[in-house]
């Protein structure tokens, strides 16, 4: 049976107090100049959100809003900052339509209070804009990020450095709306507002300039973003030293654009994206302030690089039994440790040796269909060097029309291999199964062009 939770003793107890204390947020404190009644209640829906309670959070808020409401002379703007609490306690349990109702009514409660442009109706203005996205009504929410911009800066001017969080939050909702010139305005935006505080090479510059560098990278923009992680190593370097932890996660960020580029500069971007991670590996274990955790990433993420690049698996192991040595050695991150180690991680699903009719059927197979009436079943072991061998077709409907074409695939896969006792060890019967639609009396002459893409990829092999 599950179990039933009431509202915390100290909450009934406040009740009272609450609604016959003066106007506005936190009634008087106590006789001893301690905290308030309406302080401790406070304080333990803090505790609840802080522990991840979020539905009892909401409920304690309700049991107070309830009792709250019996006194026709209620405070209004209280009231609105309660509806506030419980909207963001029902948005973090996921309950989007129900805080997008209670933010409503918060804003309606402060408006009624004072007016359009108070600043307390910075937080369920904002509030709602991240349930509106949530709840992918994406047009409602921008106007109310708008409105929130509009409400900071009339109290806290054009450049209130709270006004950068919402900027950023503004520019990944244009993202998620496919409007990637305003995302990437966006982010000039939050540039603006944070070089206004610190400007030249201050170290505090940092996450927005990873964040615009980031944008970029991820709305196609290759060139620009690899510009704009050179400015931030830059600065980093300049501000921070050669060997600051804040070039960590530059270094592995700028990497992975290089690897999905063949030339950078006129250089292979795969070479220079090695150099980055080393870097990265160096400056990690060489550093007093960096966790267990951090540095067996470093390893791991390297690891996980060199197996699809490089058919040396002395150095690809080399890197995973470091990363597995830091992760077994704290007994508080074994449960990390297995999970990143107890299966074999397939590194990249779409290899290149791939040939375009195996392409075509991942796209297709991507998009599943009830006209799906062929698929090929391939078992293959990974061996302890994170490669697949002893590859088999084990059903194929019908039967040799895709089987060598995807076999030739799982031929190309790269894996992060499963570990025992602190070495890769092979794993057996893994299973890799592709579905498509075919035309039995099309069938034939498929058949006759697939057995010649077979010849010309034994004649490569």
């Amino acid at each position: 049976m599950a179990e039933t939770r009431t509202a915390p003793p100290l909450l009934w107890l406040a009740v009272a107090s609450l609604m016959i204390t003066a106007p506005g947020w936190a009634a008087s404190s106590g006789a001893d100049g301690g905290a308030s009644e309406f302080d401790l209640v406070q304080r333990d829906y803090d505790q609840l959100i802080a522990d991840g309670e979020y539905v009892e959070a909401a409920n304690s808020i309700k049991l107070v809003l309830m009792q709250f409401l019996q006194d026709p002379d209620y405070n209004r703007m209280a009231y609105g900052k309660l509806l506030t609490q419980l909207a963001s306690a029902q948005h973090l349990s996921g309950e989007y339509y129900a805080a997008i109702e209670n933010y409503e009514l918060a804003i309606e409660a402060i408006e009624f209070a004072s007016d359009r442009l108070n600043g307390e109706l910075i937080a369920p203005v904002l509030g709602m804009s991240r349930s509106l996205m949530a709840a992918n009504r994406y047009e409602e929410a921008e106007r109310n990020y708008h409105r929130t911009l509009h409400i900071q800066q009339v109290n806290n001017g054009f450049w209130g450095l709270d006004k950068a969080e919402v900027v950023n939050e503004l520019s990944e909702a244009y993202f998620t709306m496919g409007d990637f010139e305003a995302a990437n305005n966006m982010q000039k935006s939050y540039i603006s507002v944070v070089e206004h505080h610190y400007p030249g090479d201050s170290i505090e510059r940092v996450p927005s300039l990873h964040s615009q560098a980031d944008m970029l990278y991820r709305t196609d923009s290759v060139f620009r973003s690899l510009n704009a992680y050179r400015r931030l190593i830059a600065l980093i370097e300049d501000a921070d030293g050669m060997d600051s932890m804040l070039l960590v996660p530059a270094f592995t960020a700028i990497s992975d654009i290089l690897i999905n580029n063949v030339i950078i500069d006129g250089e292979d971007g795969t070479e220079k994206a090695k150099r980055y991670l080393r870097r990265a590996a160096i400056i990690t274990e060489n550093s007093e302030e960096t966790s267990d955790l951090e540095k067996a990433n470093v390893f791991i993420n390297m690891g996980d690089f060199l197996s699809t690049q490089t058919s040396n698996r002395t150095i690809v192991i080399g890197n995973y039994k470091r990363g597995w040595e830091y992760l077994d050695r704290n007994p508080e991150l074994h449960g990390y440790r297995d999970q990143t180690f107890d299966n074999p991680v397939l590194l990249n699903p779409a290899p290149k040796s791939s040939s375009p009719a195996m392409q075509n059927l991942l796209q297709e197979a991507a998009n599943p269909t009830d006209e799906q009436n062929g698929y090929v079943v391939v078992s293959y072991d990974v061996d302890e060097g994170g490669r697949s061998d002893n590859i088999r077709v084990v059903e194929s409907v019908p039967p040799g029309l895709y089987d060598y074409i995807v076999k030739n695939h799982v031929r190309g896969f790269a894996f992060r291999p499963r570990f025992a006792e602190g070495q890769p060890v092979r794993t057996r019967n893994e299973t890799f199964e592709v579905r498509y639609s075919f035309d039995e009396e099309e069938m034939e002459g498929e058949l006759r062009q697939n057995t010649t893409e077979v010849a010309k990829i034994d004649a490569t092999q």
